[in-house]
């Protein structure tokens, strides 16, 4: 049973990896750059995001003031650093958001740019959809699902069985193959613990295993105030308050305030605003903090920190911190870099082992089994519920069988 289970998962492992290398390869390269998105975007534009200090910062509705008119102020991002410009985000236009930089002590606009078309926007896009919409999410969804197969597959394939040498470490005085097949298994081996962290956390953001899997199962305060936000209470006649006053009513003391701060200003009568203050780079969940205060009378409306979220939602909160590896500070990123990357290798490696073993004529497909051990059948059941891109490929390939089935049968029956 063994043998015949080993020659399963290996059919499995090879025909998956197949399918799915090509976009996991963009979806590692991307997620390798996106791990360090802030310091690649203020490399590329330190004039945008850097000035010299000069004395306190200006008041934040003064300095929301100086973009101009043409830009209607949706959100300002302001950063604990002196030296760190503070951001304005336009409303969208035609699904296109501009946003100005802004000198925080001179109150002078220094320029804009629009993030969907900067280096950082396309490597986020490509990231998150391959520029393709909805039908992209799909793509990478089912790619990265397939992708946790492949890691726990790959995991049973190189468990060592008692043999020593292209286990722990690759083999010396072999071939190009063999060679290349030690470096595939053994680099997975050691980093699939992170791999598998950085996938499952992605998938929770996905169309299928996401909406319907994942959200579901941590609706709390914090989720349902998110989505569902308090509203202000119209006085007619009366003006909002300010950005600064909004700031002061969430118990923000500005410019004392260690973390990074986003306001996002009311659009509508009834809005309110949304003050969410976290920690730099997002490195600890835990010290997020979202107010959502009265825009007329200032105040408190909601207030949601890490004791509102429960179990599933605090997991659920630590998400992208996770996925991008900020939880772990500066050495968390550079793991998840080089995940990220040994993920490309994987996913480069594989079909070039395939390419040197590959028969002239023919594919070079491992053999079909017969039967498949109950456990196994199982362990798809329930991972293509969890997964529910691996459940759809699966009842796919099984109608395939059953409509290929049915013409060999009806072909014999005509021969006869």
């Amino acid at each position: 049973m063994t043998t015949r289970l080993y020659g399963i998962v290996w059919r499995w492992h090879f025909l998956a990896g197949i399918a799915a290398c090509p976009v996991l390869v963009v979806i590692a390269l991307t997620g390798a750059l996106y791990a360090f998105a802030d310091e690649i975007e203020r490399a590329l534009k330190p004039e945008l995001f850097f000035v010299e200090p000069a004395g306190e910062r200006l008041a934040l509705d003064r300095l929301v003031a100086a973009v101009p008119a043409s830009c209607a102020p949706q959100a300002v991002v302001l950063s604990p650093d002196p030296a760190r410009t503070v951001e304005v985000r336009c409303q969208p236009v035609d699904d296109i958001q501009h946003r100005w930089f802004v000198d925080p002590a001179r109150g002078a606009a220094l320029g804009t740019d629009t993030w969907s078309r900067s280096f950082v926007g396309v490597v986020w896009e490509l990231h998150w959809n391959l520029m393709l919409g909805d039908r992209g999410r799909l793509v990478v969804e089912w790619a990265t699902s397939w992708a946790v197969v492949l890691m726990l597959s790959g995991a049973y394939l190189w468990w060592p069985r008692g043999r020593r040498g292209g286990t722990w470490w690759p083999r010396r005085d072999v071939r190009l193959r063999p060679w290349l097949r030690d470096l595939h298994a053994i680099i997975g081996a050691y980093i699939v613990p992170v791999l598998l962290a950085i996938a499952a956390s992605g998938l929770c953001w996905t169309l299928l295993a996401g909406e319907q899997r994942w959200e579901r199962t941590h609706d709390d305060v914090a989720h349902r105030t998110w989505h569902y936000p308090p509203a202000s209470t119209v006085v007619d006649g009366a003006p909002r308050i300010g950005i600064a006053a909004a700031v002061a009513a969430a118990g923000v003391e500005l410019p004392r305030e260690p973390r990074e701060l986003y306001v996002q200003l009311p659009a509508a009568p009834g809005d309110a605003y949304t003050v969410w203050i976290h920690a730099v780079g997002h490195g600890s969940p835990a010290q997020a903090v979202s107010t959502w205060i009265d825009a007329y009378s200032g105040r408190v409306l909601t207030r949601v920190g890490w004791a509102e979220h429960s179990t599933l939602g605090a997991v659920s909160n630590s998400l992208y911190a996770i996925h991008v590896g900020s939880i772990g500070g500066l050495p968390g990123r550079i793991t998840a870099l080089i995940a990220a990357l040994v993920l490309a290798w994987l996913g480069v490696s594989g079909p070039w082992m395939w390419l040197q073993r590959r028969p002239r004529r023919g594919l070079g497909v491992p053999p079909r089994a017969r039967r498949t051990p109950w456990p196994l059948f199982a362990a798809w059941v329930v991972l293509g519920w969890l997964l529910p891109a691996v459940g759809y490929t699966l009842l796919a390939v099984i109608a395939c069988e059953v409509v290929a089935w049915a013409a060999r049968r009806r072909f014999r029956r005509g021969g006869a």
